[in-house]
């Protein structure tokens, strides 16, 4: 595997512990974050920056791979990026990767310490 390869795959490692921790009640919870600081601050060396796009208004054109639409009958126009599986990450600025999201009406929210979705 190349440099940029794992670096990428870090990278979308590293926003999932990220996104998981958040939404997550634990006792060693500080730990954890520190460690994801770390790896940020490496990542972030490497030039790679990793962007979510949730709660972005969704447009046929964005470099994204939609794997659902929960609101299929709801006008294009209407439709917003209500949940990322995988983010957009770029490296020295250049798109590596293309976003993994569903889109829909409304955003969904992780529930409080237990890290299921559910609906705004």
């Amino acid at each position: 595997m190349s440099n940029k390869a794992d670096i990428k795959e870090l990278s979308v490692a590293a926003w999932r512990l990220e996104k998981w921790l958040d939404n997550l009640n634990m006792d060693r919870k500080m730990a954890a974050k520190s460690a994801l600081r770390g790896i940020k601050k490496y990542i972030t060396a490497c030039g790679v920056e990793v962007k979510d796009p949730v709660g972005s208004k969704f447009d046929p054109g964005l470099a994204v791979e939609v794997v659902n639409n929960e609101a299929e009958n709801v006008p294009e126009e209407e439709l917003i990026i209500i949940e990322t599986l995988a983010p957009y990450v770029y490296q020295d600025g250049k798109l590596v990767q293309h976003a993994r999201v569903i889109i829909g009406s409304e955003v969904k929210e992780a529930k409080e310490n237990n890290g299921n979705i559910e609906e705004k």
